[in-house]
């Protein structure tokens, strides 16, 4: 099992292809199988690793404070461990958080930056989402009910006409191994409602490609707007799709990928 030690956790990490190494992080609650749709193919060109945040996946999930600055340190001692002295890191939801902490204080270790359905400045529209989701986690809710509440965010609304194909991604999502335990949803919530990057998304210099999915209700295509106007030069993409877009349209999602990287 690849994994590095740094000390107060153990890293899960996967990765596949050669070449220039790209990092993908996840988002909130998630772990390095929602990036299903995208390794296969940008592995073809890249050196593509993925990762369990603390708190998820098959990495370690104390019961401790996290912090958004402290999985950037987490990302840091991966890319030690790798031996990787800069890297291309795309970011997802909170992943794009971490990801912009790390270009502010590592900007050296960045090659090019993705940022995909995220934001520089959580609204209170966006907290309250992340606080009913977190009061629902803190019930005695079933955990096929929390996926289904969860899961309204994640696909265009046509994707929910299809009632087969919803029903298999809950099955799906249910019968995850690995799925997050409420302790540690709640660990990685907290970190990610006491951080904005706020202006300091101006200092950012890495090339940088901003992506929202047009239906995303979670985090609206404005919060994308704003991001890409902040940091300097950035480009705006938007896609098909809502908050994980890049699952339910991984061709178009992948080939901005591409197309930017390369």
């Amino acid at each position: 099992m690849p994994t590095v030690d740094t000390g107060d956790i153990v890293t899960y990490y996967e990765e596949a292809g050669s070449g220039e190494p790209l990092i993908l992080i996840c988002g909130l609650s998630a772990d390095l199988q929602v990036w299903r749709s995208q390794v296969p193919d940008l592995c073809r060109r890249f050196r593509v690793i993925c990762y369990d945040n603390r708190g998820a996946g098959r990495t370690s999930a104390p019961d401790q404070p996290y912090s958004i600055a402290g999985m950037a340190d987490d990302l840091a001692a991966l890319l030690d461990h790798l031996q990787i002295n800069s890297a291309h890191v795309l970011g997802w939801s909170m992943g794009g958080l971490i990801a912009q902490h790390f270009a502010l204080t590592r900007p050296q270790r960045v090659r090019k930056l993705i940022l995909l359905s995220t934001t520089c400045q959580a609204d209170g529209f966006f907290r309250l989402a992340i606080q009913n989701w977190m009061n629902i986690r803190r019930s005695d809710m079933p955990f096929e009910q929390i996926l289904r509440f969860v899961s309204r965010w994640g696909y265009s609304p046509a994707f929910y006409d299809n009632d087969a194909v919803y029903e298999k991604l809950i099955q799906v999502l249910a019968a995850n191994p690995y799925a997050q335990e409420a302790h540690a949803f709640l660990r990685q919530a907290e970190a990610l409602l006491a951080y904005n990057t706020g202006e300091a998304a101006s200092e950012i210099r890495a090339q940088t490609l901003v992506i929202a999915g047009i239906h995303d209700n979670l985090l609206p295509p404005y919060h994308a707007e704003v991001l890409a106007k902040t940091i300097p030069g950035a480009t705006l993409r938007m896609l098909g799709g809502a908050h994980t877009g890049f699952d339910e349209f991984p061709d178009a999602y992948n080939r901005a990928i591409l197309d930017f990287l390369q």
